[in-house]
């Protein structure tokens, strides 16, 4: 069997989304490598440039730092060197076009809109870079089914071999609530709407800035403040985008803050025009939070019959669901439902699903 080596340099870069499933699924990888016989464990290694914050800390993963700094020389040039005859495991969107054998992960095609809000180097730079990397990788990874037709459908992809790898949301649930998170923000248990902020066009936080303002115009309901989580009123109004006035910003938050802003929410509402798999929709489900969301990108797929749906173009349909949510038997019900669905999503099978197509590819 080959040699098995992490790409490491997503570390020298800030901690994001595709930071935290990389990290993660290569610890739940360690995990289950300590469980193995000796015998039989493949040979796993991450490799990162220097300049690392912080080194992890693994119980089978050997930990290769380089003497020279990240960069996109040192990804698609150094590393190579480094990791030569090994199967080399690319989980954050960029891997070494040279390199043979390797397994790419994919989150998503968001790089191929015109609204995806990305600079347009870095759109250029993917554009041109991605469908190289997907077709000399013996595998490719990707995080739904949505997002596997969608990187077919920009031709990133080819004919090659795509394995579907869903993220697991279970962290969410690792660090108690924070107990005095809504003091802090003069919240009340089952008083206030929540949302993820955004300046993204795709995220498309305007449709449900019109059904709030829509909500308050018509008195109907009981009367719940917007908290929106990350950027603030300024950063929106900057893009084009009226919150309103009474919405309360809670800023960026870590996972303690964001499970009691869940667990105390009358509902997510996430009305984004696409997504590779979808992330809030089912840590809100996790911590007992009803969903309202648009049925598009990877929504329905992961979140199935768990969430309510309202197209993103209509604010009335927003309206709709907000009223069906006051009925506690109704909101009850979503609730179970949207237990049950995530609890599908763990790390745990994840990095089950990682290791196996790993020892797979690497005995080919």
């Amino acid at each position: 069997m080959r040699a098995i080596a992490f790409n490491g340099k997503f570390r020298a870069g800030k901690h994001n989304g595709v930071w935290r499933v990389a990290d993660r699924l290569i610890a739940e990888v360690d995990d289950l490598l300590a469980a193995m016989p000796l015998a039989d464990r493949p040979d796993v290694r991450l490799v990162m440039p220097a300049g690392c914050s912080s080194a992890p800390t693994y119980r089978v993963i050997a930990i290769q730092q380089d003497d020279r700094p990240a960069s996109p020389s040192w990804e698609q040039r150094r590393l190579p060197w480094l990791v030569r005859g090994a199967l080399l495991v690319n989980l954050a969107n960029l891997a070494p076009v040279l390199h043979w054998p390797k397994v790419t992960m994919l989150h998503d095609a968001q790089f191929c809109r015109p609204d995806c809000s990305y600079p347009w180097r870095q759109r250029a730079g993917y554009r041109l870079l991605a469908p190289l990397m997907a077709r000399s990788s013996r595998l490719v990874l990707t995080v739904s089914d949505y997002s596997r037709r969608d990187l077919a459908g920009y031709g990133v992809i080819g004919r090659g071999r795509v394995e579907i790898l869903h993220n697991g949301a279970d962290h969410i649930l690792e660090l108690g609530a924070d107990p005095h998170a809504l003091a802090r923000l003069r919240l009340k248990p089952q008083g206030y709407w929540l949302m993820f902020g955004s300046v993204k066009a795709y995220k498309n936080n305007a449709v449900v800035f019109e059904a709030l303002r829509r909500r308050a115009m018509q008195g109907t309901g009981s009367p719940r403040p917007l908290v929106i989580v990350g950027p603030g009123r300024a950063a929106l109004v900057a893009a084009g985008l009226s919150a309103p006035s009474d919405a309360v910003f809670a800023g960026p938050c870590d996972d303690a803050t964001l499970r009691a802003l869940y667990e105390g929410a009358q509902a997510l509402l996430f009305p984004s025009r696409t997504e590779g798999f979808g992330l809030p929709p089912v840590e809100a489900m996790m911590c007992g939070c009803p969903v309202i969301a648009a049925p598009c990108g990877a929504v329905p797929e992961v979140c199935g019959d768990a969430a309510l749906m309202a197209s993103p173009d209509e604010p009335d349909a927003w309206l709709d669901q907000l009223d069906a949510l006051e009925d506690p038997a109704v909101r009850a019900a979503v609730i179970a439902t949207g237990r049950e669905r995530a609890s599908r999503y763990t790390w745990r099978s994840a990095g089950q699903a990682l290791l196996g197509l790993l020892i797979d590819a690497a005995r080919q």
